[in-house]
């Protein structure tokens, strides 16, 4: 069996494993979002009796029509008079009718996208606040899922579903009542069949649910599969994977398929099993009703509105069985994503933070601090939440020790793997350590209130991320009272303004996903200028002019370089060149502070890092390689 193969069947089984919740428990939650739409659900609940009092006055007009022409006897003039009038109260009813329920279908499809709104918003409100290790361990196509298809899934029970269920229940409710007030014999003859129709309803319902999550699931794994793919494009194209990547998609596809026709199989046989139970009820309520009207215990208008309103009858219940596809996708999507609503962040604010500045001095310590990553399993839950297993932690960090002076330029350089990036994130807290503490000003990182630990740092990123809306919005992050001079103070000081010539509407250009419209050294230039301007006093720099042509990385040092003046720095280093300057350098190895010191420092000494520049620079490539290895 091939690896994809085996992780397909480990999701599978993963995300087939989440908590089954009644029906019942699940709709009480939906519908308490329909609580700030009170007075909008009780217009529209009285506009359904409205509307469902006038649906079952169309039979009985019916009969009062049969009847009343025969008992007028042979008074043609009569019989007019009687079916003319009926006519235009049928009519009549027919226009009302119509008219209330345009108003109950306004009413309830504005509210339902009202609630989707409201759901939808706080599902994202509720992501923004997770821990990075939510979206570390999730693929994106899956997160976005929860957003868009599994919330159109409950969207479609809210404005369409439910309006369906809750009319047909008031409409049941009120035929059932007419019929046993008309003649409770052939009532119970029409009731005769329920039980067997909800004993199907049962059956369909059982087999349906784990088709519906199978669904989910399926279309969670070829969103995740497209996301990666078409972020990924220029290493497929570039190695000529299209056929195998196509191969890959074919069997998520086809998997998906199969899902989709298990359930068909299943309506297939539940639709012509409902139409054939009602049929018979009727062909019951005509043959024995047929009987009771020669003997004269039943009036011919009787049985012909009883045959109307079992029709009508039985419709609802119809209705009711196609709107289970509705009904069960829409559980099976809020199973998922109430399961990613219950996920509650590891990494919060303490419940009493110490007393700390608003603007941080900028001296930083890392005493013994040992940290892992938890490893990546098939058992880790659909929504993100962790889940322990006996296998050991992925070791990045031990015992490291680290102390930053205020305004000292700390460069931080190793092997890959070395756990460089790991400093940061424990840093920012992104991650908690396992063991030892890290201290800003000489407070735990874990005392300190989180959004007000974060602002004291600019991170600067190898990639530098700039988002869909104008360049203005990037550099201020959205925040409309942002002071403008020290934007373009900023903009000036870092050789920003030249980039911005050029763009035909400045500041105001709209950046397409990524900053596509920028080079990638101007999107580093332009992320150095929003670190500028939001005046950090600890400045991260994960190599800046790691991906630039020379002439554009002369341009990114000099702006780094003003971006450094006074302020605290650590900067992750992969071009060892770019670290000569700095105040000093750790060398990190198998997750421990290694050497320690100057450019001139480290070099004399003739250790690791001499051994790590000269491979870089080529000179004595094989000899620094092969003693770097044999230490």
């Amino acid at each position: 069996m091939s690896e994809e193969a085996i992780r397909d069947g480990f999701e599978e089984e993963e995300e087939l494993e989440l908590q089954e919740v009644q029906d019942r428990g699940l709709l009480l939650r939906l519908l308490r979002y329909l609580r700030p739409y009170r007075a909008h659900i009780a217009g529209a609940l009285l506009l359904m009796l409205a509307v469902s009092a006038l649906g079952i006055a169309g039979p009985y007009l019916v009969r009062l029509a049969i009847d009343g022409a025969l008992e007028a006897g042979g008074d043609a003039a009569t019989r007019w008079q009687v079916l003319r009038r009926l006519g235009l109260l049928y009519v009549g009813v027919l226009v009302l009718t119509a008219g209330l329920h345009y108003a109950q279908i306004m009413v309830l499809q504005i509210t339902g996208q009202r609630v989707m709104l409201d759901l939808r918003r706080q599902l994202f409100r509720h992501l923004l606040r997770q821990d990075l290790a939510l979206f570390d361990r999730q693929p994106v196509g899956r997160l976005m899922t929860r957003l868009t298809s599994d919330i159109e899934a409950l969207n479609e029970l809210f404005t369409s579903g439910l309006v369906t269920v809750v009319m047909d229940v008031f409409t049941l409710a009120a035929i059932m009542g007419v019929m046993l007030w008309m003649d409770w014999r052939l009532a119970l003859l029409s009731f005769a069949v329920i039980p067997a129709l909800f004993a199907l309803a049962i059956v369909f319902r059982t087999r349906v649910r784990k088709s519906f999550r199978r669904i989910r699931v399926r279309v969670a794994r070829i969103n995740a599969f497209l996301q990666e793919h078409f972020s990924g494009m220029a290493v497929v194209q570039g190695f000529g994977q299209q056929q195998r990547r196509l191969d890959r998609f074919d069997r998520l596809n086809e998997a998906h398929t199969q899902a989709h026709l298990e359930t068909v199989a299943a309506f297939a046989v539940f639709f012509p099993a409902v139409e054939l139970i009602s049929t018979a009820a009727v062909v019951l309520v005509l043959w024995k009703g047929g009987l009771w009207v020669q003997g004269g215990t039943v009036t011919l208008g009787t049985l012909v509105a009883f045959v109307q309103y079992a029709q009508r009858f039985y419709r609802p219940i119809s209705d009711l069985s196609e709107k289970f596809n509705i009904l069960q996708g829409a559980m099976a999507a809020s199973e998922r994503v109430f399961a990613l609503l219950d996920r509650r962040p590891h990494l919060v604010s303490p419940a009493k933070p110490a007393a700390v500045p608003s603007r941080a001095r900028g001296e930083i310590r890392f005493e013994n601090v040992r940290f892992g990553y938890d490893p990546v399993t098939a058992e880790a839950d659909e929504a993100g939440a962790e889940v322990r297993t006996d296998e050991p932690k992925l070791a990045v960090l031990d015992g490291l020790d680290l102390h930053v002076r205020p305004g000292e330029r700390v460069a931080i350089v190793g092997s890959t793997g070395a756990g460089k990036t790991t400093v940061i994130s424990l840093l920012l807290r992104f991650y908690d350590v396992d063991a030892g503490a890290i201290l800003l000003d000489g407070i735990d990182v874990r005392r300190w209130p989180l959004a007000r630990l974060r602002r004291q740092f600019a991170l600067v990123l190898q990639d530098p991320r700039l988002f869909s809306g104008t360049l203005r919005e990037n550099l201020r992050l959205w925040d409309e009272d942002f002071d403008d001079e020290r934007l373009h103070e900023a903009i000036r000081r870092t050789g920003f303004d030249r980039v911005i010539a050029r763009l035909p509407r400045g500041l105001d250009e709209e950046m397409r996903e990524g900053g596509s419209r920028l080079s990638t050294g101007e999107r580093q230039l332009a992320a150095l200028t929003r670190a500028l301007a939001h005046d950090p006093p600890v400045l991260i720099l994960d190599e800046a002019t790691a991906s630039v042509d020379p002439r554009t990385e002369a341009q990114v040092q000099e702006a780094t370089r003003t971006l450094l003046e006074g302020r605290t720095s650590l900067v992750i280093a992969h071009r060892l060149s770019t670290v000569r300057d700095a105040d000093r350098i750790l060398v990190l190895h198998h997750g421990r502070k290694f050497e320690e010191g100057t450019h001139e420092e480290l070099m004399a000494q003739g250790r690791l890092y001499r051994r790590l520049v000269e491979m870089q620079l080529g000179r004595g490539a094989t000899t620094a390689a092969s003693r770097a290895q044999n230490e």
